[in-house]
């Protein structure tokens, strides 16, 4: 019934509508891992949450969780392992664990709490006097959490005595979206009180409702660059849409997604839930981002964005004149693509290579710091690796991506040791987006002066 509607009109049974509870509140009960099937196996991928259950009793990236309460996890759903291990806060959970390196399981019995789920677990200087925050979801955490960001950057900048940072690269990349309050949020920390923010429409004239920044901004005036690409959606576009509307950001990267729907939440009975669409949203300008669905299925809806290329003719302007573009997501002010994945870096991806390889390296090197570098001879240990696991290559195609490598295996070592915000460092220097953003935090600047004497002149 719910698919004759839209897209995101959705039915959520018991279990997704709790994890869709969760991921609003931004907070569950747990144990503080992530973890994933890897060769059929249920392996911890990140490191344990500062202060969770899991590091309390010394759970590690690579831990394969062979048992929960005595019931074997081989075979087992992977939605079911993750529901066994949460519950109740103060309850224990009984788990049997293998490490790598380690001949005998190891039985750990760590005590449920509740685990906050950040939405900005990365943020820092990316160059001198110039931060980088990656937002990775819209929860009811978010906007203190920009806020607590913000000022993490600023105490950075007191050690070098600087008063106030010379831009931002806001990264929204692959963000699916979330609460539309926390959007609006995150979109009053860079605007001016009065200036709108999103407009909802409804069927009726009624229900038509403008949401315009409530706050004074006095502080976060410095230049912003954020970036997109086909997987920001929903709360993502309302933020990029109005700082491109109102000439506050630079918009770097590639066409969002294109969802210009909103859904109202509503609890079922037996726990179950409905996302049902009872309004569209525009942008400051008047756009509407939404691409059409009505000529495709809801899995090239999904899946396959470039069926539905955005429309051209639906043009709108900026606060000082620029041309802005609806019908079909955000479109950047500036196109830069992602670097395609070649096939020896997609084989690397699916035998797991790098993932082995830092498993057994830390599994015999666990002291590292944050000045480690990858050098030649741990790359031509990874060469042996991928020989003895059987792995497929050629020469030609090891050496024409021995950056990648190198690239690959720190981030990953990073990741285990160190966790995402560090990880995320070690990607960012080659990455062609940030670089690009970067060299516009200039133009950004010059962009927002522009916007800001126009808005003074109004008033």
């Amino acid at each position: 019934m719910l698919r004759t509607l839209d897209p995101h009109s959705k039915f959520f049974d018991p279990k997704a509508f709790t994890s869709l509870r969760e991921d609003q509140r931004g907070k569950y009960y747990g144990l503080g891992i992530t973890v994933t099937t890897r060769f059929g196996k249920v392996t911890v991928v990140s490191p344990p949450f500062a202060g969770s259950p899991a590091e309390k009793v010394g759970l590690r990236v690579g831990d394969v969780i062979s048992q929960v309460n005595g019931e074997p996890t081989a075979g087992m759903d992977l939605n079911e392992v993750v529901s066994k291990l949460k519950g109740p806060r103060g309850t224990s959970v009984k788990i049997k664990v293998i490490r790598p390196g380690v001949d005998e399981p190891i039985e750990m019995n760590p005590i449920r709490d509740e685990i906050a789920k950040f939405t900005i677990n990365t943020a820092f200087m990316v160059r001198p006097r110039i931060g980088y925050i990656k937002l990775d979801s819209f929860a009811e955490t978010t906007g203190q959490e920009l806020r607590d960001a913000l000022r993490k950057l600023r105490d950075e900048l007191k050690k070098s005595d600087a008063k106030e940072l010379d831009g931002l690269v806001f990264d929204l990349r692959n963000n699916p979206g979330g609460l539309l309050q926390e959007a609006i949020e995150v979109c009053e920390t860079f605007l001016q009180k009065g200036q709108l923010i999103v407009e909802t429409r409804g069927r009726t004239r009624g229900s038509n409702r403008p949401y315009a920044s409530q706050k004074p901004n006095a502080d976060n005036t410095f230049p912003v660059v954020v970036l997109i690409n086909p997987q920001s959606a929903s709360a993502s576009e309302i933020v990029a849409g109005a700082l491109q509307d109102h000439d506050r950001a630079l918009i770097v990267g590639q066409t969002s997604f294109g969802k210009g729907l909103v859904q109202s939440v509503y609890p079922l009975s037996k726990n179950a839930g409905l996302a049902l669409t009872t309004q569209k949203w525009f942008t400051p300008s008047g756009r509407l981002i939404q691409r059409d669905y009505s000529q495709i299925s809801q899995f090239d809806y999904y899946n396959h964005r470039e069926t539905v290329p955005a429309k051209k003719d639906d043009i709108k302007h900026s606060d000082i004149g620029r041309i802005v573009y609806g019908g079909g997501g955000i479109t950047p002010d500036y196109v830069v693509e992602e670097p395609k994945v070649n096939e020896f870096q997609t084989t690397l991806a699916a035998k797991f290579a790098i993932y082995t390889f830092v498993r057994d390296f830390l599994a015999k090197n666990p002291p590292i710091d944050q000045s480690f570098q990858v050098s030649d001879a741990l790359i031509d240990q990874f060469k042996q690796h991928m020989m003895k696991r059987g792995i497929e290559f050629t020469e030609k195609d090891f050496q024409d991506n021995r950056d990648y490598i190198k690239r690959s295996v720190k981030y990953e070592i990073f990741y285990n040791r160190f966790g995402v915000s560090e990880a995320g460092r070690v990607l960012l220097g080659e990455d062609p987006q940030v670089l690009k953003a970067l060299d516009l935090v200039p133009e950004a600047r010059d962009l927002a002066n522009k916007a800001r004497r126009q808005l003074a002149e109004k008033r």
